[in-house]
């Protein structure tokens, strides 16, 4: 191409104005081969897909048992199952939630995140997953097995058996006390009860027993009336029923459940052995029964007794009979659930 005169520079400047806006542009190419489809009728099919050297891994995990996991190729497009052969995994648990891949080796890593294993009251999770070789064998269970419904804890009560606590609302009580206790006679945990008014009382420290003797054990459990000194028992409960010595166990989880009607007497001594109580890592949980913690200073009380955060960790009632509404909620903050529940046909990951 030849150009002429002066019309020749004004191009060149042009040109060299419109490269030098384009060059740090990023540019890409539209590829005209055709797009390969792959289909499946199975539930979900296409959620994750990892590629390999020669074909793909896809993942349905809405398919029903187990979930499915595909081997497939474009050319020609077509899918392969591949079989996982578990037969201790629970039935629909959605495996393919989750895929990772290692290049270097092949392998592949498929995985469901939430496997839901309904204990009694609660909803515990745990997660599986399953590397998958370049032979689209299965290798073991990662773990090799699932935590089961088993829950390690030393829970010790304190119950107000102050005047200002009836009769019939301290066997009420008590009765609250033994339903709760049964909801967990099956896990591996430990039971104490103590009673507190002007002076502390420990009806029996940490052990373990079957639904006959823990029922014994309660129904002789006797009022003392009297005043109100909350942290004097905390303290008492603390030192002797939350040691070695009469049965608590380390490395499980203690709980100190207190249930009462009314403000303490010693208030000033509150911060100290609610200290010590956090000094063992002693979870505690306040039930507040009745008018009286409509006061402010009432209310505080309990806060200041309970775990942090204390919205999580403090109910309050009007009356003892109440006290059953609260007991399933109580349960499943005691031993909290590990994930969401979704409700559905099938338990997703």
């Amino acid at each position: 191409m030849i150009f002429h005169g002066s019309n020749t520079m004004n191009w060149l400047i042009s040109a060299t104005i419109f490269l030098s806006v384009l060059n740090p542009a990023l540019s890409f190419n539209i590829d005209p081969g055709a797009w390969k489809t792959l289909s499946s009728s199975a539930p979900g099919f296409g959620y994750k897909v990892i590629q390999r050297k020669s074909d793909l891994i896809v993942s349905a995990p809405l398919e029903q048992e187990n979930g499915g996991i595909y081997s497939c190729t474009t050319s020609p497009p077509k899918c392969q199952d591949i079989k996982l052969e578990a037969p201790d995994l629970t039935a629909n648990v959605s495996l393919g939630m989750s895929m990772a891949s290692d290049p270097s080796g092949e392998n592949t890593v498929v995985c469901c995140p939430s496997i839901p294993k309904h204990c009694k009251s609660i909803t515990m999770y745990n997660g599986v997953c399953f590397q998958i070789d370049s032979s689209n064998s299965f290798g073991p269970p990662i773990p090799s097995s699932l935590d089961d419904c088993e829950t390690q804890a030393d829970l010790a009560f304190l119950l107000d058996g102050s005047g200002s606590v009836s009769g019939p609302d301290f066997r009420t009580m008590k009765k609250f006390v033994r339903d709760l206790i049964v909801s967990f006679l099956s896990s591996d945990t430990q039971f104490s009860v103590s009673q507190f008014s002007s002076a502390p009382q420990i009806h029996f420290n940490f052990q373990k027993f079957n639904l006959t003797e823990m029922e014994d054990k309660i129904n002789r459990i006797q009022q003392h009336t009297g005043q109100t000194f909350t942290a004097k028992a905390i303290k008492e409960v603390v030192e002797k029923v939350f040691s070695p010595q009469q049965g608590s166990r380390p490395n499980v989880k203690k709980v100190l459940i207190v249930i009462t009607d009314g403000a303490s007497n010693d208030r000033e001594n509150l911060k100290g052995a609610v200290e010590q109580a956090k000094n063992k890592s002693i979870a505690r949980f306040v039930i507040g029964v009745g008018d009286a913690f409509d006061k402010p200073e009432a209310k505080q009380e309990l806060h200041s007794i309970a775990s942090s955060p204390s919205e999580k960790h403090v109910f309050e009632v009007k009356e003892f009979s109440a006290l059953e509404e609260i007991r399933q909620n109580l349960q499943d903050k005691i031993f909290p659930i590990e994930g969401t529940n979704i409700h559905s046909t099938l338990k997703l990951c």
